[in-house]
């Protein structure tokens, strides 16, 4: 049997290569013969203009033929409704599934790029809904699926956790400072996190280490590379981070299955309506305010460090084997390819469940 084909029109910004978003997963349903995958990065191609470039994804979209175009945040190309009817008339009309992996709504509105891939998704994902599903509803003539952030799989590697004997912080949070002189940027909840910094600075004997842009004072290193983050998580025996756009419904940054994968315990806002979301005995600590953030971090520092290190140990085992671009990537071709296998049921089953709150 031939393998259906998959068009993956990705946000990247240079041409696909290992560290495609997605690109694991894909080749992993590939070797499995589960589908045929052809990426495809328009931003990559604007250097030559954008008639040059639509006209490459053209060529390259009709000797691909697809049954499906997985498109992942087409934001970066600056698509019209033209561009879209155009190339999906050329194509036959293939199945569109679009993933959009930011938030938006408040003070970030959608930008018109988004628009015309959103009008003509046969299956929209987003890892938020309430606020979020009612806004991109707007755009898209199906209901907003959910779907959860997951580890990157450009971030994974089978090394073992290691220990905590020798770290180098007791405290690590990750996350740049949208506060400019008492001016929050645009975006909900850096008030929040701003705050939850500084107090973290201030708790005495607590060797805090903060990376991202905009942070001053004590333990702030500066921003960390995107590749680096689990190796930085990895030289603290706590991680902590306070989420932008928090209550939400199911929404959590990929900092999350992040730290997770780091194999720390790990404090941070706690989501609406992600109850399929492990506890304390998998490291991960939810919370509803700075304050108790602040509390919770104070408590686990006093805590047994060989019952935190076994709490993150299972935390990296939980979220390596359920919150994986591969489950996220079954999640959403399986009922449009039945040669894709759906993701295990735990937690698959409820985060499926999760397309009827909140919108």
């Amino acid at each position: 049997m031939i393998s259906p084909t998959v068009l993956h029109l990705t946000n990247d910004r240079e041409p696909p290569g290992p560290g495609l978003s997605f690109g694991g997963a894909f080749r992993a349903l590939a070797v499995d013969g589960a589908l045929t995958h052809v990426p495809l990065a328009p931003a990559a191609l604007l250097a030559a203009g954008r008639a040059a470039a639509l006209a490459e994804i053209r060529r390259a979209a009709e000797r691909a033929r697809p049954e499906v175009l997985f498109v992942q945040t087409p934001g970066n190309f600056p698509w019209t409704d033209a561009d879209v009817a155009d190339l999906l008339r050329r194509l036959g009309s293939p199945t569109v599934v679009m993933w959009e992996g930011d938030p938006w709504g408040g003070r970030k509105p959608v930008l018109p790029s988004m628009e015309p891939w959103l009008r003509y998704a046969d299956t929209v994902f987003t890892p938020g809904l309430g606020i979020q599903a009612l806004l991109l509803g707007r755009y898209t003539r199906r209901p907003v699926r959910y779907i959860p952030q997951t580890v990157p799989h450009r971030l994974w590697d089978d090394a073992p956790v290691p220990g905590v004997d020798a770290t180098a912080h007791d405290v690590m949070h990750i996350g740049s400072c949208f506060v400019r002189f008492g001016v929050f940027e645009r975006i909900d909840g850096a008030r929040e996190r701003r705050r939850f910094v500084r107090s973290l600075q201030r708790l005495p004997g607590c060797r805090f280490a903060v990376h991202g842009h905009g942070w001053r004072g004590r333990g702030a290193l500066g921003p960390v590379p995107f590749d680096h983050q689990v190796d930085a998580l990895r030289t603290a025996r706590i991680s902590a981070n306070w989420d932008h756009f928090p209550g939400r419904d199911g929404y959590f940054s990929n900092r999350l299955p992040i730290s997770l994968f780091a194999g720390r315990p790990h404090v941070t806002t706690r989501p609406l309506n992600t109850g399929w979301l492990p506890g304390p005995e998998c490291g991960l600590h939810l919370v509803d305010s700075p304050a108790q953030a602040v509390d919770r971090v104070t408590e686990l520092l006093r805590a047994d460090p060989a019952q935190l290190h076994a709490a993150g140990l299972a935390g990296h085992t939980w979220v390596r084997t359920r919150l994986t671009e591969t489950n996220a990537l079954r999640h959403m071709l399986t009922r449009h390819l039945a040669t894709v296998p759906a993701p295990r049921a735990d937690p698959w089953q409820e985060i499926a469940a999760m397309d009827a709150v909140g919108v």
